[in-house]
């Protein structure tokens, strides 16, 4: 099967970083969390990801940047691992779906970078939906 997209996880200099807007955890414990839920997730084959330097909208961290099927989606504040589970059950649905559809929740985490993706420009405030 080929690779339908990409999943960048920004492990930069404010992303996962408590006190930088960053709730996760440290960048280790950050990426071994998401690594098993990609791994639950059953996407190896369909979707590469990788963790990165900083992506660019440090306002936003946790940043997310998927690229699925030539669409750009950017999502901030992916402060939690549920919210992680919804960003891979997205693209999981993504790869089997072209008309897929961002959900309410990831709809308002999602905001316009580098590249397009859906929703405002950083910064964005607290409580911006797009």
């Amino acid at each position: 099967m080929a690779d339908d997209g990409l999943l960048f996880v920004c492990v930069g200099c404010c992303c996962g970083r408590n006190g930088h807007g960053g709730a996760l955890a440290p960048a280790g414990r950050l990426k071994s969390a998401a690594r098993r839920a990609f791994d639950a997730a059953g996407l190896s084959g369909r979707v590469r990801m990788a963790f990165t330097e900083c992506l660019g909208p440090c306002s936003e961290s946790n940043v997310v940047f998927l690229y699925l099927r030539g669409r750009a989606v950017w999502l901030r504040r992916v402060n939690t691992p549920d919210l992680f589970g919804e960003v891979l059950r997205y693209a999981d649905e993504a790869t089997r779906n072209r008309e897929c559809a961002l959900s309410p929740r990831l709809r308002a985490h999602s905001f316009s970078w580098t590249g397009g993706g859906i929703g405002p420009k950083p910064p964005v405030p607290d409580g911006t939906s797009s």
